[in-house]
Parts: C-alpha cells; sequence; structure tokens
C-alpha cells in the first residue's frame, strides 16, 4: 500500500470559506494554516495565576476562534462571539472549557459584515474580560 505525503510547501486547500465555516474546527477545516492572532488578552484567578486567550483570524476562511495562550494556569471557559455589525445582536457563540494549563480552541465563526470578540471566563472567581472587536470586513 501506498501512502502519500505532502511535501515542504505543498498548497493545503482550506475546507470551508465564510459563514460554511460556522461552528467547524479550524484545525480539521485547515483554517489554523494562515492564522494569526488579531488580539489578546488574560483573565486572572483569585489565586493569582491567570489565563491567557487569543482571537485567531484566517484570511483564507474568513473565520475565526479562540484559543488559550501559552500562559494559561487555570481552568476556564474561552468563548469567540460574532454580533451584528452594530453589536447589539449576538449572532453566535462558541464555547469550550479548559481544565488547568490546557490548550485547547474553540469551533469558528465565519462570515463577512460581522464584528466578533474572543472572551474568557476564569472557573472559581467567574471572572470574565474580552478582546476588543474586530470588524470582518477588515
Amino acid at each position: 500500500m501506498i501512502s502519500l505525503v505532502p511535501l515542504g510547501g505543498t498548497a493545503y486547500a482550506a475546507g470551508c470559506k465564510g459563514t460554511a465555516c460556522e461552528n467547524k474546527g479550524p484545525v480539521a477545516m485547515v483554517c489554523d494554516k494562515d492564522a494569526r492572532t488579531v488580539a489578546s488578552g488574560e483573565v486572572y484567578s483569585s489565586q493569582g495565576g491567570r489565563t491567557d486567550y487569543e482571537l485567531r483570524w484566517s484570511n483564507t476562511c474568513w473565520a475565526g476562534w479562540a484559543r488559550t495562550g501559552s500562559g494559561s494556569v487555570y481552568a476556564s471557559t474561552i468563548s469567540i462571539e460574532k454580533w451584528n455589525p452594530d453589536r447589539t445582536v449576538l449572532v453566535s457563540r462558541r464555547t469550550v472549557t479548559v481544565k488547568n494549563g490546557q490548550h485547547d480552541w474553540t469551533n469558528m465563526v465565519g462570515g463577512k459584515g460581522y464584528m466578533v470578540r474572543a472572551c474568557a471566563k476564569e472557573a472559581n472567581t467567574g471572572r470574565s474580560t474580552c478582546t476588543g472587536f474586530l470588524g470582518t470586513d477588515s
């Protein structure tokens, strides 16, 4: 049996684009290949530790997601929110609960003409913070 292995520099086709990425995994859809961190934040626990989180964005997929950063120590829930352009209606939210020190990410939200942001809520205290909004047309 012959198995094919992609060679270095091989282009990968994204598995979705825009609203077709809604609630799909960024790694499974290959949207992580060109992703960049466009905003980040942190939320502190009562014990002094913190959870770092990031808003990730893929221009190829025109979709975003939230993930924990390398400085995460405590359990928390991270989420990505997609709002209408004037930020008065929450269109969708994807969340994931992470354990102490775990690195994880949410499923994606996608599409042009929306505002997105990442948020984190610390499990023990309930403290929460969010990044600023990113317009998905920029």
